[in-house]
């Protein structure tokens, strides 16, 4: 593939992020008939007008260096950019040449420079004489350079396309093509857009991961399609398609969760290989819990330090939670200096093949060192040791070998090409994998050129700064005495980060670009977690503070472990029960060990998404036996499943809604499918009726999700008394989920019916605050310290209460110390977090008195903002 065609691709990641069009349903693959082929989409028509001011004809310009000083200074002058944008042109082409063909190239800034960007523009410079452009020499004539801060520009470059193919018409835009000329070439409206088409036998698979199509599981489908070695395999979402065998191809995509992907194949193997992969990505390929390790948690309990003076004192973002202070240790960049002078072809092939075997070999080792520590994130050391096997990669260099290249230069240039694909993807997850890409790169080209790979760090207590880690470099770091990370670049969401939690290793990330090079090894510092900062040479005062809240969370940790199993009990005697949130079988494991004290919501969509048709009675029997078998008689929350909204269902053929969230979700659904319904109910009463044949008594309760009125309520109760009835199972408890404002404000009703609510925090705060929750702009605003939302489940409390009921709290907020304090003040008498959560909030129940958490809720209730609510729980010194 070109690199234009990537450009053009990759630059389309805001295109990919549109609503599905209503007519696209998914469908069952099938060998015998596939689906009908799709037309690509048209891309919109171009939207950039080109005036006559921004064409540089005839210019007589002696090198590309005054080519891109004179697109910099017009941009400046035309006000796309601020400040001198030659360096970010530069530096692009200091990656890789713009170069296209006949005699065009397309300069552009890197991805750093985007600030620069007030307007997307461009300016065409026209070198009659021509310039020598690359390593190559290839003379360019015709010089487009882009400013881009959006997609507008995408319609000219497709344009463009088009027209540098032609040489003859290439050849005169850069030699004596007028003004007229030019704006008639890249001006002209575009027909259908062009990409790749659809092999004959093809199916559909709709994306149902969180996360959507990242590492994990483009890794995974890659090496499920590299196992038909008999059969081209291509997957297609929207206009962009992708090498299903190449993971790096495949995050190009930039597929979100809700999309329905294309896949199509051809050869002897092309049926099996569509039935394969259709059926893992509709079952759903991504493992991360984004409850447990993958999110960054604050330490609530543990305050920022503040009045600290240092010489220097730096902000970032948090990404793992802690303190530290030690002596700061700057980790020098090395890179792997490359020839592309080549011997032999032959032994050069042999040459890369024996590094790549190698380099596999380091990846199992260090994921099996990390499989001790930290089994789930371990699959990040897998995703890299798949891309060594990548097809598109490998085939590349290969390519350039056969051109007379160095092993360690072809596979340099490949993995940069994907680089370039990937690096135009708006999705700023998968931006973050171009650090993988640069990890096994590094890995392979030292072992090329024989240097040392292992990074040395010093035998004594130290704080790492780094411009950035790669996730096989923070993997490497549990057999050091490393206290901290900090680095300039890198997010929250990193594999860098995730590792670090996992790890619990405190760190910070998005210091700045250079922020560290001038700090000095050897000198005292601090890393505050809790405020996001790095002090370096800190005061002595700061220094007796950092060595305080360093033993406060030392003694916060152990005294978590060491009364996890203890009840959660305050100071005054009021219990509380901390029970857990669970998604699979898989994880009631965990309850136990971590001191839950059973299940207060079990996510049954485990049972339907993954699997390709409706799970029988049996199947689902099976699962709940598994969770019963670890948990005994202890309280199993089973909410009936809440499919809909933001977790569709391949086999249910659901329609499309412009609103999901508003739309056919949870008990509505089950309305709609009464006999799905059944079943599921009867899995349960079936497993009840066992469990107390068995053992005596079950801790079985059932509770229906989205209930807005009481007429749902009552037809779910009463289904659910057919079903009981007719199996002659034992009753169980039912309760409904509070998670719709209509459902609290009519509670008192509810509330003589049921036999338990369940707050669902994270719902009940949407539909509250009408803010989506997985809105990338708004979902940070949808805050759990909203004085409507503590208004809300304080009505609940009092509905509940007058008629003998209790309440629960299964949304994100319980999970949050602070506001498990708030909630426990409210009168809520059930906590359900993830298991890892259930020690920290435990700890901090055990630490108040429920007298005091009371009045200091009715404050909180007076509150006119998120703001004054959580100023008024950062401390609990009045709690105690």
């Amino acid at each position: 593939m070109s690199f234009f065609k990537k450009l053009v691709r990759g630059s389309g990641a805001d295109e990919q992020k549109a609503p599905q069009n209503p007519q696209t349903q998914p469908v069952k693959p099938t060998q015998n008939k596939p689906t009908q082929q799709k037309p690509a989409a048209a891309p919109a028509a171009s939207t950039l007008s080109l005036e006559p001011k921004q064409i540089l004809l005839k210019q007589s310009l002696a090198s590309k260096t005054e080519v891109l000083t004179l697109i910099s200074d017009t941009m400046q002058t035309l006000g796309f950019v601020t400040g001198d944008y030659t360096k970010a042109l530069a530096d692009r082409e200091a990656k890789v040449s713009t170069y296209l063909v006949n005699g065009v190239a397309i300069p552009h800034g890197t991805n750093e420079a985007k600030s620069q960007v007030k307007k997307t523009g461009l300016v065409i410079v026209q070198v009659p004489a021509g310039v020598t452009w690359n390593d190559q020499g290839d003379q360019a004539h015709f010089i487009v350079g882009i400013a881009a801060n959006g997609d507008e520009h995408l319609g000219v470059l497709q344009q463009l396309t088009q027209v540098v193919m032609d040489e003859a018409k290439a050849k005169h835009l850069g030699s004596n093509a007028n003004v007229q000329d030019i704006v008639q070439a890249l001006n002209t409206n575009l027909a259908a857009g062009q990409t790749e088409e659809d092999f004959s036998n093809a199916a559909e698979a709709l994306v149902i991961d969180e996360a959507g199509l990242h590492a994990r599981p483009a890794s995974l489908i890659s090496e499920k399609a590299s196992e038909f070695k008999d059969c081209q395999i291509r997957i297609r979402c929207k206009t962009v398609s992708a090498n299903a065998k190449s993971m790096a191809s495949l995050l190009t995509l930039g597929a979100q969760k809700g999309d329905t992907l294309v896949v199509s194949a051809e050869g002897n193997q092309a049926a099996k290989a569509i039935e394969a992969l259709v059926a893992m990505i509709n079952a759903g390929l991504d493992s991360e819990d984004d409850t447990e390790s993958n999110n960054y948690t604050p330490l609530t309990t543990l305050p920022a330090l503040t009045g600290v003076k240092a010489a220097q004192a730096l902000t970032g973002k948090a990404a793992s939670p802690g303190i530290a202070l030690a002596l700061q240790y700057r980790l020098t960049e090395k890179q792997v200096d490359v020839s592309r002078e080549a011997g032999n072809i032959d032994e050069e092939k042999q040459r890369l093949t024996d590094a790549l075997a190698e380099a596999a070999t380091q990846l199992d080792e260090l994921k099996a060192r990390l499989q001790n520590k930290a089994p789930k994130e371990a699959a990040i050391i897998q995703a890299q040791k798949q891309l060594l096997q990548d097809e598109m990669i490998l085939e590349r260099t290969q390519e350039l070998i056969g051109h007379r290249n160095s092993a360690a230069w072809s596979f340099r240039e490949a993995i940069q090409d994907q680089i370039d694909s990937l690096s135009q993807v708006e999705d700023e997850r998968l931006k973050a994998r171009i650090v993988d890409l640069q990890d096994a790169c590094q890995r392979v080209l030292a072992i090329l050129s024989g240097e040392q790979t292992q990074q040395g760090y010093p035998e004594k207590p130290f704080i790492l700064l780094a411009r950035d880690l790669t996730p096989s470099q923070t993997a490497g770091l549990d057999s050091v005495p490393i206290k901290a990370i900090c680095t300039e670049l890198g997010g929250p969401n990193s594999h860098m980060a995730i590792l670090a939690r996992a790890l619990g290793i405190p760190a910070l990330v998005g210091l700045g670009d250079g922020a560290l090079a001038a700090l000095e090894n050897g000198t005292p510092a601090i890393v505050d977690a809790q405020g996001a900062t790095l002090y370096s040479a800190p005061d002595a005062a700061g220094i007796q503070a950092a060595k305080a809240a360093i033993g406060q969370w030392q003694e916060m940790r152990k005294a978590e472990d060491a009364q996890k199993h203890e009840p959660a009990q305050t100071r005054d005697g009021h219990h509380v029960e901390v029970v857990c949130n669970i998604a699979n079988p898989e994880d009631s494991a965990k309850i136990l060990g971590q001191g839950g004290e059973g299940v207060g919501l079990l996510r049954t969509e485990f049972l339907f998404e993954a699997a390709p048709k409706e799970p029988s009675v049996e199947e689902q029997m099976a699962s709940l036996k598994a969770i019963v078998n670890e948990l005994g008689d202890r309280q199993i929350v089973v909410r009936t499943s809440d499919i809909g909204g933001d977790k569709p269902v391949q086999w249910m053929n659901m329609p499309h809604e412009d609103n999901p969230f508003l739309g056919i979700r949870g008990l509505r659904l089950s309305m709609q499918h009464e006999d799905v319904f059944r079943r599921q109910l009867e899995a349960i009463y079936r497993v009840a009726a066992w469990q107390v044949k068995e053992q005596g008594s079950t801790g079985l309760h059932i509770m229906f999700p989205m209930i807005a009125k009481l007429s749902e309520w009552q037809w779910a109760r009463d289904i659910a008394e057919l079903v009981r009835k007719g199996l002659n199972a034992p009753e169980l408890p039912l309760g409904i989920m509070i998670e719709v404002p209509s459902a609290v404000l009519i509670a008192d009703h509810f509330a003589r019916e049921v036999d338990f609510f369940s707050v669902g925090s994270n719902d009940l705060t949407q539909y509250t605050l009408a803010m989506d929750r997985l809105h990338p702009q708004l979902g940070k605003e949808a805050d759990n310290y909203h004085p409507a939302i503590l208004k809300m489940i304080e009505a609940t409390v009092k509905a509940a209460d007058a008629h003998g009921k209790w309440v629960g709290v299964c949304g994100n907020m319980a999970a949050d110390p602070n506001v498990a304090a708030l909630l426990v003040g409210l009168g809520v008498k059930e906590l359900s977090v993830s298991p890892s959560n259930v020690a920290a909030v435990k700890n901090i129940i055990r630490a108040v008195s429920y007298d005091k958490l009371k009045i200091k809720a009715q404050k909180a209730l007076e509150m006119g903002s998120s703001e004054a609510v959580m100023a008024l729980y950062r401390n609990h010194d009045d709690l105690v």
